[in-house]
């Protein structure tokens, strides 16, 4: 071999291994999500390194727009470290305050914390995988639940006071707030019912009820008694003059005077009967001796004298109701039959039956119905009955409006 091709050949060599060892630290810096060392020496001859190198770079350039870098990913991983860690605080204080259960969007239990198996009385293996139904205390409406899954299938939020039942058969109440959660599309596939235990509040709510009812019946009680006794005796006893005055004046010629007499009368006797309407709306005689079947018939009987019969009343009463549900029932009976009547009602149906339940059931015929199921849900008569332990539900019909109270009896 000539000099000139051994230098040639040296040279040779000595560019390969200065290639190769830049092509193994641009390896190296790849594996280590290092993109920016690339080699700058290409020269494009097809060389086996010279392509590798191009390849490379081509590879550096490519991965360095979609790979971050090692710093970016710890600061990636420092943040989600960040925001788990909020999160569990969020769900500490969650679980800590509030009983949380999650349902699919069939109503199945997905998941319960420690609060709800506490005050359900189940086991966590009890209640997964189990319907939400298991909850229910059969004292709300179909209407009711109808509402809420008609709500929260929306992507809405529903909050409402709920009795519920746990294991052992007895109840308590929660507020509730549903919180759908939203898939991609905007639509709902779990949710998470959020509960706080409000059952002594309803409890103080119900004796503080309890006892403003009962002041105000014994009040109306007394003024009933006040006006039957009192003031209807004593208008009564001005009849009884008149009369004598009537009878004295009979043959006197005299008509203004007589017609004077029979109008002093008549507005008497008016005085007379309207005191005995007011002492029995505000509690009927009838009432405390033979309950509340007679005390409404006698009530429906004076409404209706103007010949307007448009109330239909059907009772059967098979056990003893206890004398304050019967006052509750005739105190909301008698404020809608006053209220249909000053409306021009078409029709009202009451049926009243006392066996295993008591139930009420009120079908008016109006064409007004929209001030009717105002006055219905506006008014104390559903808070009277839950006091009571009742269902109060009102229903609107095509043709007529439907209230229905049950009271275990």
């Amino acid at each position: 071999m000539s000099k000139n091709k051994s230098n040639k050949a040296a040279k040779i060599s000595e560019i390969d291994v200065e290639i190769l060892n830049q092509l193994v630290e641009q390896i190296t810096s790849v594996a280590a999500l290092d993109f920016s060392n690339k080699y700058m020496a290409v020269k494009g001859d097809g060389t086996p390194l010279d392509t590798i190198a191009i390849g490379l770079n081509m590879l550096s350039e490519e991965l360095e727009d979609t790979v971050v870098s090692i710093d970016q990913l710890e600061e990636n991983n420092r943040e989600l470290e960040n925001v788990i860690s909020i999160s569990n605080d969020f769900q500490f204080a969650l679980d800590s305050s509030s009983i949380i259960v999650i349902i699919d969007i069939q109503g199945y239990i997905l998941y319960v914390n420690d609060k709800f198996c506490e005050i359900s009385k189940y086991s966590r293996s009890e209640l997964i995988g189990k319907s939400c139904d298991i909850m229910d205390s059969g004292y709300h409406s179909v209407e009711f639940w109808k509402e809420m899954w008609q709500t929260i299938e929306q992507g809405k939020l529903w909050t409402r006071e709920i009795k519920e039942r746990s294991k052992d058969g007895s109840n308590y109440w929660v507020s509730e707030t549903i919180v759908p959660f939203m898939d991609s599309d905007g639509r709902p596939y779990k949710y998470m019912l959020i509960k706080q235990d409000i059952t002594l509040n309803k409890e103080l709510e119900q004796r503080i009820m309890n006892s403003m009812i009962f002041s105000q019946e014994k009040d109306r009680e007394l003024i009933a008694e006040d006006l039957h006794e009192g003031l209807a005796q004593s208008l009564a006893a001005l009849m009884l003059q008149v009369e004598i005055v009537e009878m004295k004046i009979k043959e006197i010629a005299d008509v203004e005077l007589r017609n004077s007499v029979a109008f002093i009368k008549n507005y008497i006797q008016e005085s007379i009967e309207n005191t005995r309407v007011m002492a029995t709306k505000l509690m009927p005689r009838t009432m405390m001796k033979y309950g509340v079947e007679p005390s409404l018939r006698a009530y429906m009987t004076r409404l209706q004298q103007d010949d307007r019969q448009i109330i239909e009343f059907n009772c059967l009463i098979k056990t003893t109701i206890d004398k304050d549900l019967e006052i509750t029932i005739y105190r909301i009976l008698v404020a809608i039959l006053d209220y249909c009547y000053t409306k021009n009602t078409d029709k009202i149906l009451i049926d009243l039956k006392s066996d295993k339940e008591i139930e009420v059931s009120v079908s008016i015929y109006s064409k007004q119905k929209s001030d009717l199921i105002n006055k219905l849900r506006s008014e104390g008569y559903q808070k009277r009955v839950e006091i009571y332990e009742g269902q109060y539900m009102v229903d609107n019909d095509d043709d007529k409006l439907e209230l229905n109270i049950i009271f275990n009896s």
